[in-house]
């Protein structure tokens, strides 16, 4: 009977010792190969996905502007601005002396302050002068010309062009502002193919840049300096059966028609 139970206390202590080395082995087990996270592949992406980012955002940010220059400016309300007109006159005279007329012409042009943008002549038959005269001074200087001889023709017009000088300075403007962020991109850009694609569209823009400027001073030139062309021919002098000939038709002219 003792002995029977000392093999049953043996054998519940065995199973108890068994047990208690299996779920050390396991603890073990668990700290070497099961208990660590394993890398987080969402973590992994993201820091995969802020490289690229960083690689194109010179070519994002390229995009964007390029994409805002292209809307075009509001032109804000004109009908408080003073209207840029260009002004032409034009006017043709016959005189006795053609080279003393030109000689007129020509220090009419400078007591007005304007200058002879172009003369051609044909001796004493004929000439043709283009003037550059202050807008300012266009009536007065038309009045002095008119002295010279006896004019055949004059017109004056005018043409307006507020409209598109507001909108060629506002698109200047706007292609300004896209140069001043290129030129901060420049910059900030390391690689070599973003250098270079910048100062590719940075010298694109200069380039618009500099037409809009020269189309701008254009129109500030034809608006400050009216135009004038003056043609000068010489006056016909008619000899005694010229005269009679003329007499002649004119009488003829006049039991047809006595006004027009």
């Amino acid at each position: 009977m003792k002995q029977a139970w000392l093999r049953a206390f043996l054998f519940f202590l065995a199973i108890i010792l068994s047990g208690c080395r299996s779920a050390s082995i396991l603890q073990t087990s668990g700290r070497g190969h099961g208990i660590e996270s394993p890398p987080s592949t969402t973590s992994t992406l993201a820091v995969a996905s802020r490289r690229s980012s960083t690689d194109a955002v010179i070519v994002d940010e390229m995009r964007s502007t390029r994409t805002s220059s292209v809307s075009r400016p509001d032109v804000t309300e004109q009908s408080d601005l003073i209207r840029l007109l260009i002004w032409r006159g034009s006017i043709s005279m016959e005189v006795s002396s053609v080279s003393n007329a030109v000689s007129r012409v020509e220090e009419i042009t400078v007591q007005v302050g304007g200058h002879v943008e172009s003369k051609s002549d044909s001796g004493e038959e004929r000439a043709h002068m283009r003037l550059r005269v202050p807008a300012e001074s266009l009536k007065p200087s038309m009045a002095l010309l008119e002295s010279i001889g006896r004019v055949t023709s004059r017109s004056l017009t005018s043409q307006d062009v507020t409209e598109q000088y507001v909108d060629i300075d506002a698109r200047l403007q706007t292609m300004v502002t896209l140069r001043d962020r290129l030129r901060a991109l420049l910059d900030r850009a390391e690689d070599v193919k973003d250098i270079l694609a910048i100062e590719r569209e940075l010298g694109r823009v200069q380039a618009d840049i500099d037409a809009m400027q020269a189309r701008l001073n254009t129109l500030k030139g034809s608006v400050e300096l009216a135009t004038v062309s003056v043609t000068i021919r010489r006056k016909r002098i008619l000899g005694p059966l010229g005269y009679f000939f003329k007499g002649a038709w004119w009488t003829v002219q006049k039991l047809f028609v006595i006004q027009d």
